[in-house]
């Protein structure tokens, strides 16, 4: 409310907007739990219209099939650049953990006797769960990604952060993902054609 408050106060229309629409669209403390994204913004409609840029204007087979090169391409790339990583987890998400691994030196924790810790972050607590994975600040039921006051906790607890990350930033689902969209692509396009 109170960021709403002050964008109400630099952009009245815009604030009229956003309260037209229902926050589970751009408010984090409505997000589904367990939904494993921590993005509030979405620009994938303009990164896609950016990136079909030269072959839009075509004609629709001439577009299809621009676009349906570009997908190959882009899983290739992708592919290939996986097979690079020797590592569990994706590299984009460890960086994330690294930079909550760096946030948690300024926490401290409190065990509760079984796998529930208290967590002290400057004047905040936070209650932190291991086995249920969850933490009072929510990040880690949104993201799936342990927050600085999870990972105080994992470490009190001798475990490593990297077992508690959602097994869907694995390079293992990583590869699955991008093995079986060559073959839906050329089953969806040949369909295309075939029409």
């Amino acid at each position: 409310n109170y960021c709403r408050a002050k964008l109400a106060q630099l952009t009245p229309d815009g604030a009229k907007d956003m309260m037209k629409t229902n926050p589970k669209h751009w408010s984090r403390a409505w997000f589904n739990i367990g939904s494993n994204c921590d993005s509030v913004d979405n620009n994938m409609c303009e990164s896609f219209n950016n990136w079909i840029v030269d072959v839009r204007a075509h004609p629709i087979i001439s577009m299809l099939e621009g676009i349906r090169t570009n997908v190959f391409v882009r899983i290739q790339q992708n592919r290939t650049k996986a097979s690079k990583w020797n590592t569990r987890i994706c590299p984009n998400i460890l960086k994330k953990v690294n930079k909550y691994i760096d946030l948690a030196q300024s926490c401290s924790g409190i065990w509760n006797g079984k796998d529930g810790y208290e967590v002290r972050q400057k004047d905040k607590r936070y209650i932190v769960d291991i086995e249920k994975r969850t933490c009072s600040c929510r990040y880690w039921q949104l993201a799936g990604i342990p927050c600085a006051h999870a990972i105080t906790a994992l470490f009190y607890s001798s475990q490593p952060a990297e077992d508690y990350i959602a097994q869907c930033y694995s390079v293992e689902v990583y590869n699955k993902i991008y093995g079986e969209l060559i073959s839906l692509s050329i089953l969806v396009m040949s369909n295309l054609a075939h029409r």
